[in-house]
């Protein structure tokens, strides 16, 4: 079965209205949790979403390390505490659920629980410009989850990255 089969505007509006319905509502807040243990802000369930992503953006091979394995999750979940307001953050955090429940909501598995191919055409179909909403929420995840897995050391020892005084880096 082909991605437009599983992911067609009439299920992606009724998504979005519902979602933006218990948003209007505030019912959503609740749902976001606290942030989990040794987090500053994202749940449990968001890091495992970031993750699931950072699989697909970022794979052990070219590098060296993948996205799991350079803590991305975590990573992601400093660095939008300390860049984002609280009110972007939270945006930040809704967008992260969309991928997670709309893709359930398309194919029945929520995206985290995908297997590796199914995740990588899910993130595909939020890379379509035709859809802008979803395009530009890709691009913020892809922007932080990038900045978390450059930020890794080993990374950054792997494309041979060094910064010095004065600003200089080779």
């Amino acid at each position: 079965m082909g991605l437009g089969a599983l992911v067609n505007r009439r299920n992606f509006l009724v998504a979005s209205l519902a979602a933006g319905a218990v948003v209007a509502t505030g019912g959503f807040t609740a749902h976001l949790g606290p942030a989990a243990p040794g987090a500053v802000v994202l749940s449990a369930r968001e890091i495992a979403i970031v993750d699931a992503i950072a699989d697909v953006l970022f794979p052990a091979g070219p590098l060296g390390i993948g996205g799991r394995e350079a803590q991305v999750g975590r990573r992601v979940d400093r660095i939008v505490a300390e860049l984002l307001d609280p009110t972007r953050l939270s945006g930040f955090r809704y967008v992260l659920r969309a991928v997670e429940m709309g893709t359930q909501a398309a194919r029945g598995v929520r995206f985290s629980q995908l297997p590796l191919e199914d995740r990588v055409e899910v993130l595909e179909a939020w890379a379509d410009p035709s859809v802008l909403p979803r395009k530009v929420g890709f691009d913020v995840i892809r922007v932080f989850l990038g900045m978390a897995y450059f930020r890794h050391p080993a990374v950054l020892q792997t494309i041979g990255w060094r910064a010095e005084c004065g600003g200089a880096s080779t």
